[in-house]
């Protein structure tokens, strides 16, 4: 009977296919960032991978040649992505294996042509992680992977750190490659990305990419971005300018504590939004002759702030209304908040001419050492 039983594992051990796909570590390639553009065929993928003899600290030659040194860059190109990355693994020794992906950069001309050829790529690749940082490049992507950075040895842990602290800071949008595919699937959303630029050989963060659906539709600078920063995420933004009014000259007003607040409301079967954002901040420079000890010139100051504040996010939100993009996702809110009328209206029609109430709340709390 026991030995009945031996028989019986040793066929089923037996029919077990164990790790037939197995690949030493050894023997892979592993790519960090892939870039993404047109192509007269078609599309053109770039990637980067991390050399580990030339990296600092694997007992190489590491941080003799810069960034670019210390990673070696494939690009093909090809009818279909699936093409392009194939051409790729036919590049190298090795197998390419893309689960250590941390970033996606996506050419401008492919980004308002529309990505939706690439998302479902990416959705049917089982190496392809969404827990990654996906962005808009102005001109081709590829470029971007090529910048020979000084302060990292991997030009992509330089972008990924730029956007990290840009997040952190709250000046740049929370937005990754998860965070788009979820925002697509949603109808009451429209997704934007994080918005760069190769300038004279460096890596700039200009602002944000809007979309509609898969296609890009148009860009908010850095001044605008701070008004999407705060109605749609609460975060601080960057510094504002303000005038002085009194006299000639402005103040730089930077916020440290930010409270915001959106409100929905049905009239006459027609959705109406109120946002209100009240901010607390110190000055950190002042180019006027104006005592900020005097309680009568912050009152000024600080509807001075509130005035550009207020101006700048209009602007913003009247942008997004004429891209037919609701960046902002006030029409989550409705239709979370209100379903019925959700359910009544065509959002895409409505969402450029819904109005939209803003009030901004304004409170120096710090002027400096220096108040004269």
């Amino acid at each position: 009977m026991h030995l009945h039983k031996w028989v019986v594992l040793v066929v089923i051990l037996s029919l077990l296919p164990g790790c037939w796909d197995a690949r030493e570590i050894e023997n892979r390639s592993s790519v960090v960032a892939t870039a993404i553009d047109t192509h007269p065929q078609g599309y053109e993928v770039t990637v980067q991978i991390p050399v580990p003899m030339k990296i600092a600290g694997s007992g190489g030659q590491g941080g003799s040649d810069g960034g670019q040194g210390a990673v070696d860059i494939l690009s093909a190109h090809g009818s279909t992505l699936s093409d392009a990355f194939d051409k790729i693994r036919y590049q190298s020794n090795q197998d390419i294996f893309f689960g250590n992906n941390r970033l996606v950069l996506i050419g401008e001309k492919l980004a308002k042509r529309g990505i939706d050829p690439m998302l479902d790529f990416i959705r049917r690749s089982p190496e392809v992680r969404r827990r990654q940082w996906t962005v808009v490049v102005k001109g081709k992507a590829k470029d971007s992977l090529r910048v020979n950075t000084k302060l990292e040895q991997i030009p992509m842990e330089y972008i990924l750190s730029m956007l990290e602290e840009g997040i952190k800071d709250g000046i740049f949008l929370r937005e990754g490659l998860n965070d788009f595919l979820e925002d697509l699937t949603n109808p009451a959303k429209d997704p934007a990305l994080n918005y760069l630029a190769i300038t004279n050989g460096q890596i700039k963060w200009l602002g944000l990419a809007l979309f509609h659906g898969e296609k890009m539709k148009g860009l908010f600078d850095r001044k605008v971005t701070r008004a999407v920063i705060q109605v749609k995420y609460g975060d601080l933004g960057e510094s504002t300018d303000a005038s002085c009014v009194k006299v000639p000259g402005e103040i730089v007003f930077d916020p440290k504590k930010l409270k915001r607040n959106i409100t929905t409301h049905e009239v006459d079967g027609k959705p109406k939004i109120r946002v209100e954002v009240e901010v607390e901040g110190k000055v950190v420079e002042r180019d006027c002759n104006m005592r900020l000890d005097e309680p009568k010139n912050l009152a000024i100051l600080e509807k001075s702030i509130k005035r550009e504040y207020e101006v700048r996010t209009r602007h913003a939100i009247k942008r997004a209304q004429k891209l037919g993009t609701d960046v902002f996702n006030f029409g989550d809110i409705i239709r979370t908040h209100h379903p019925r009328l959700w359910k009544k209206i065509d959002w895409n029609k409505e969402f450029p001419r819904v109005d939209v109430d803003v009030v901004y709340h304004v409170v120096i709390r710090r002027i400096g050492m220096q108040a004269r």
